[in-house]
Order: C-alpha cells, then structure tokens, then sequence
C-alpha cells in the first residue's frame, strides 16, 4: 500500500482519478491471489469504484501478441511450483483457444496440439524442450498491460480467484 501511496503521490494524482482497479485474479500462489484479491477489493470499495480481475494467462497472451510474434498460437505457462505447469492457449492476437489446465511438461506439447507455437510465460523454459518447433518470447505480466486489459473490461463481472488446483493446507473441521 505505502507504495501506491507513492506512486500516486509522484505523479500527482489521488484515488479519485482512478477510474477502476485492476487486479490479476490467478493462477498463481493461493495466499498471494487472496492478499491481492483483498487488497485491491479493499482499495476499490474505500474508492468507490469498480474492479476488474484478469488472469495471468490473458496478460501474457497479451503481451506476447503485442511484442510480436511469428506463431499462429500462443502458450501461456505459468510456474505452478509443483511438478506441474499451468497453461492456456491463445490465437496470436491473445485471444482464448480454450480452457486453462495444469499439466507435467512433458504433457504440454500433445495437449497444445501440432503446429508451431509461441510460449510466454515463467515457465516457459520448463515445457520448450518437449517442442519441436516453439518461439520462446519473454514477457510477463506488466502492470500497464494489466491496466490497459481491464480498461476495455466489464467491471461488473464478479472478480474472484481462478485456481487450477486445491489449496495444499485446509481447515480443521473438529475443532
């Protein structure tokens, strides 16, 4: 939060010229989606304004479209650190092809199907070697990117976290 406050301070502006908040609502850490998640849910209710949630995935995807690239399709892989990758495909202007799954590396390439592809993300380097035809592009998820997805977003879509597998800890039930 100091760092917002900062932020905001340095280039002169409050909280009322902020239009909505943005938020990247997963796949990612279970406690860092919901300290995010609350924060900036925090921050737009004290505001007063709207929140879009967007996944990482799309802000990759975006990203890789935007830099460049000479696949038809792009693979967004996201670290899950397990054994396994989260990843989405994209067409080459960043939008959705399907479902977000978390697959072994191995895995990936019959799950993305034949044909070249470009492959943005964290943990790209993790699937690459199982391709045999992958442009890796490196990006990652920009906060101003972020801001320009959710600037063309609804924000009266519920944000809430997008997981691709259970939390590792869960509550009690005796006690």
């Amino acid at each position: 939060m100091p760092l917002l406050v900062d932020l905001l301070g340095q280039a002169r502006l409050s909280f009322d010229h902020i239009d909505r908040f943005a938020v990247t609502i997963g796949p990612g850490s279970f406690t860092g989606i919901r300290v995010a998640l609350a924060a900036a849910q925090g921050l737009a209710i004290g505001a007063g304004k709207p929140i879009v949630g967007i996944t990482n995935f799309e802000v990759l995807a975006a990203a890789a479209a935007e830099a460049g690239i000479s696949a038809p399709r792009i693979l967004a892989v996201i670290e899950s650190r397990r054994a396994e990758c989260f990843v989405q495909l994209f067409d080459a202007s960043g939008g959705e092809l399907g479902g977000a799954e978390a697959l072994h590396p191995e895995k990936v390439p019959e799950w993305a199907g034949p044909g070249r592809i470009a492959l943005a993300g964290d943990a790209a380097w993790r699937v690459a070697p199982y391709f045999d035809n992958a442009q890796t592009i490196a990006v990652t998820a920009d906060p101003a990117m972020i801001a320009r997805l959710a600037a063309s977003r609804d924000p009266g879509r519920p944000v809430v976290p997008f997981y691709l597998r259970a939390a590792d800890a869960m509550p009690r039930r005796d006690v």
